[in-house]
């Protein structure tokens, strides 16, 4: 008799799509100080596959935001920020005919409960039935199947309150490396809600003239917490010499305005052609 053996894989995703699914908005922020009642309301939705119908659940979760910008999961528990239990949806399960949407509402209750600053949860749109895929073993009487259960993760922000968003360049230097050059900076979020970042290198000349600029991947900084940054400098075609190199990060404070940090350091091209 052959034998077999199933695995069980779960992908937790916050991304927009997985195969031919896809989930919009892929993130919810809102802000309860422009809301008169005690719940906030918004929606996602969930478009099928063309091909086959497919049935989803949905449920809350939380999280929390790791030094590298990432979103963790974090069991449900005491963190007063935490609002997966306070997150009511409907439908709570349902099934997306072949090309066809189904709207998700949601509302997030008792918000004069919640702490002012940043306040978290998730929500998964998870697909009821598993994927099976046979694998070649390559053992006689033995097979395997991965059984490939997927799961979409919606983070939800939700703002309160006395909100901060503010951010600072703690440290900022330039090394080399045996490839080259690189800008470390270290950003940290000294609010109580986390701050959205764009970041650029610029490269002057002696008489200030901007000679390169190349742009940083943009992050996420969540509250009361750090980030550090590493970028290589690209002197692709720069003449050898003496050079001012400038280190820009910018992000949106709680009114709506742009706040810029930015540091400089002297640089040594030796002009790589």
């Amino acid at each position: 008799m052959k034998k077999i053996l199933s695995l069980l894989i779960s992908f937790f995703m916050a991304t927009q799509a997985f195969a031919s699914i896809a989930i919009m908005p892929t993130t919810i922020e809102l802000n309860t100080n422009k809301i008169r009642s005690n719940y906030a309301s918004t929606s996602i939705e969930v478009k099928g596959d063309n091909v086959k119908a497919i049935r989803f659940k949905v449920y809350p979760g939380y999280f929390k935001i790791n030094e590298k910008g990432e979103a963790v999961q974090i069991e449900q528990g005491t963190e007063p920020n935490d609002i997966s239990k306070k997150i009511k949806f409907v439908p709570s399960e349902f099934t997306v005919q072949p090309g066809k949407s189904q709207k998700v509402r949601l509302n997030i209750v008792g918000l004069n409960t919640l702490p002012d600053g940043e306040n978290r949860g998730l929500i998964y749109i998870e697909d009821v039935q598993p994927q099976l895929y046979p694998v070649n073993t390559g053992m006689s009487g033995f097979g395997a199947q991965i059984i490939v259960k997927s799961r979409i993760a919606i983070p939800i922000y939700l703002d309160k309150g006395k909100y901060i968003k503010k951010g600072e360049m703690e440290s900022f230097s330039v090394t080399k490396e045996k490839d080259g050059q690189y800008v470390n900076a270290k950003i940290i979020s000294t609010g109580n809600s986390k701050i959205r970042y764009q970041a650029r290198i610029q490269i002057y000349d002696d008489n200030n003239k901007l000679i390169k600029e190349q742009s940083i991947l943009g992050g996420v900084v969540g509250d009361n917490n750090y980030r550090n940054v590493k970028e290589k400098i690209d002197t692709k075609d720069i003449p050898a010499g003496s050079y001012t190199l400038r280190c820009v990060f910018s992000y949106t404070d709680e009114r709506g305005k742009k706040q810029v940090l930015k540091q400089e350091s002297g640089i040594q091209i030796k002009g790589e052609m």
